[in-house]
């Protein structure tokens, strides 16, 4: 029995991650969790720890990440955190939540660690030093369970970090989409993501000069924020001004506007965790052309569901757009399997059971 005045504190969980106003793909799994209801069912506050709304403005981001931990803290002290869920990529996003760990681990709290980075395994092997190797691991080893993103990453982690116990593969998963397939316009190629050379979008460009020897009338749409101006110039210089389409980085209607007239989604990179575009574009029943990189063939098996070509096998490229263009029984067999694949394996109907059951499991621990 409680005595009079006592206060009985709330229960709670804290997920730790960018501002879903910002852009890149932790935003979008993180909107996924919130519109689905999961962050609702489970007593999540979300506490915004940077903001890609701040690049370029050192003082805000400080500013950010600085009431991130008074937030962290205080959060600790007005309710009972059963769990805090932090989402971490490289560089700088692991230099602050690898702090954060720390921090929740010193006040007794229980760590999900979510790794998003599609260049941590360059940025451990090229940019850090023995001791800055030692600290990362350790921060992997003090989660009391680790979350990657496909099979090739829980490899990574059993055999670069040590971590073999409590760790797992959580795909991302978006809703599933339902579009009108008519309104596709035969050899339009989309890519959506930030245009670099990490993306393959220089390799995906030359690749589409081939493809318009083949299918003259083949547009191509580049759909991200990044080095656009270096690709329009690369458009303009191989004879493709009126062909390639820079659009900006898009959202809603816009990106579903896109995706509905898009015939192949294309994604040629040389990195990727796992990318939530492969997967937006499976729902949305779009044969995938992409790369055999990181996660994504957790997502396609070649000439199953999908298309898959070595990064940077420009000629391979082309001709596996010119087939699906030119093709089209081919073309609506592979988008068909594609949707069936997403449906049992990345549909919010698949992915959000098993992340429950993690919380479930360490909440009852």
């Amino acid at each position: 029995m409680y005595h009079q005045g006592c206060t009985v504190r709330k229960n709670i969980n804290l997920m730790i991650a960018t501002d879903l106003k910002g852009q890149g793909g932790v935003a979008t799994v993180v909107s996924t969790y919130a519109e689905c209801g999961f962050l609702t069912a489970n007593q999540v506050k979300l506490i915004v720890s940077h903001s890609t709304l701040d690049e370029g403005m050192k003082w805000r981001m400080l500013l950010r990440f600085t009431l991130a931990l008074v937030n962290l803290m205080y959060s600790f002290v007005i309710y009972r955190v059963g769990l805090v869920h932090i989402h971490m990529s490289s560089r700088g996003s692991y230099r602050r939540k690898a702090l954060i760990v720390r921090l929740v681990k010193a006040l007794n709290g229980k760590v999900v660690l979510h790794l998003h980075g599609a260049e941590f395994r360059d940025f451990y092997r090229d940019e850090c030093n023995e001791l800055q190797q030692s600290h990362i691991k350790k921060t992997f080893l003090l989660a009391d369970h680790v979350l990657v993103l496909s099979s090739q990453w829980l490899t990574w982690m059993h055999e670069v970090i040590g971590r073999t116990q409590d760790v797992s593969v959580l795909y991302n998963a978006v809703p599933s989409l339902t579009l009108d397939r008519h309104q596709v316009q035969i050899g339009r190629i989309a890519f959506l993501g930030r245009l670099g050379a990490r993306k393959g979008v220089g390799d995906l460009i030359q690749a589409f000069a081939l493809v318009k020897q083949r299918c003259p009338n083949a547009e191509l749409y580049l759909a991200g924020d990044g080095e656009i101006e270096t690709y329009q110039t690369l458009a303009r210089q191989l004879g493709l001004r009126d062909s390639v389409h820079c659009l900006g980085w898009i959202a809603g209607k816009d990106k579903l506007d896109l995706l509905t007239k898009t015939d192949i989604y294309c994604l040629p990179s040389y990195n990727e965790g796992f990318p939530m575009g492969v997967i937006e574009a499976m729902s949305a029943e779009i044969p995938v052309v992409a790369s055999r990189a990181g996660g994504i063939p957790d997502a396609i098996t070649d000439n199953e569901d999908g298309k898959l070509v070595d990064a940077g096998d420009v000629a391979n490229l082309a001709l596996a757009l010119s087939d699906l263009i030119e093709q089209r029984t081919e073309n609506q067999r592979l988008a068909a399997a594609g949707k069936r694949k997403f449906t049992d394996n990345f549909s919010l109907q698949s992915v959000i059971p098993r992340l429950q059951n993690i919380y479930d499991e360490l909440l009852k621990s």
